[in-house]
């Protein structure tokens, strides 16, 4: 009787874990227009540690990457030219621009969260977002952690409405990090980062495949 009591224990905490994910996983379907803000707006809102999507403009774009990557804005240019060169996937008659997704990452007894963006490329049809373009490559999948850095790997897997992640390393402090490269195999695109020094252990991280929801399917 005592193993039946704490099995349905068991199970009925597995499952209010299982709903808490859900709630998380599934917030933020509004999309912001960032083609709108000024750049001072748009920096507030990047730096606003708030989980969103945001539609931005190809110069707004590259100003993130820019900055994101530590480039002049002629490299982050000639990046996105690269980008939009491979993309041989999306019919003629749509117009496929790229957002920005923030998402906060929980860890497992640090208050801080540091977020992590993911930048997609969606197609739409008369002005209205259908798809995610799951051919091709995300622009950035990586950490905004300030002032902790990430060392190991994020799995980004991208479907229509949505994407799923995995993430698998660690944070360390008084450091900085370098992206070593994205190997892509169809929808499914694993970056890996590198610190500098590893003397000064904050946290580790690893997620389960986690959704997150974008255009709401």
């Amino acid at each position: 009787m005592i193993y039946f009591l704490g099995f349905v224990l068991f199970l009925s905490f597995f499952g209010s874990e299982v709903k808490a994910m859900e709630r998380v996983d599934s917030k933020t379907l509004e999309i912001i227009d960032g083609t709108t803000l000024n750049s001072r707006e748009l920096e507030d809102l990047l730096n606003s540690n708030k989980e969103f999507t945001v539609e931005l403009s190809d110069q707004q774009v590259a100003e993130q990457y820019a900055k994101i990557k530590g480039v002049t804005i002629q490299e982050a240019y000639s990046k996105l030219a690269e980008y939009n060169k491979l993309d041989t996937f999306s019919p003629k008659a749509e117009s496929c621009s790229w957002f920005g997704t923030n998402t906060e990452i929980p860890i497992f007894g640090k208050t801080y969260r540091p977020l992590l963006q993911v930048y997609v490329q969606i197609c739409s049809s008369g002005g209205t977002p259908k798809y995610i373009n799951t051919n091709q490559a995300p622009l950035l999948q990586e950490f905004v952690a300030n002032p902790i850095s990430f060392s190991g790997t994020i799995k980004v897997e991208l479907h229509n409405g949505h994407f799923l992640f995995l993430i698998n390393g660690n944070f360390y402090n008084s450091t900085s990090t370098t992206h070593t490269g994205t190997i892509g195999v169809g929808n499914i695109f694993t970056a890996s980062y590198s610190v500098a020094s590893s003397s000064s252990f904050y946290a580790s991280l690893t997620t389960g495949l986690t959704k997150r929801d974008v255009l709401g399917y």
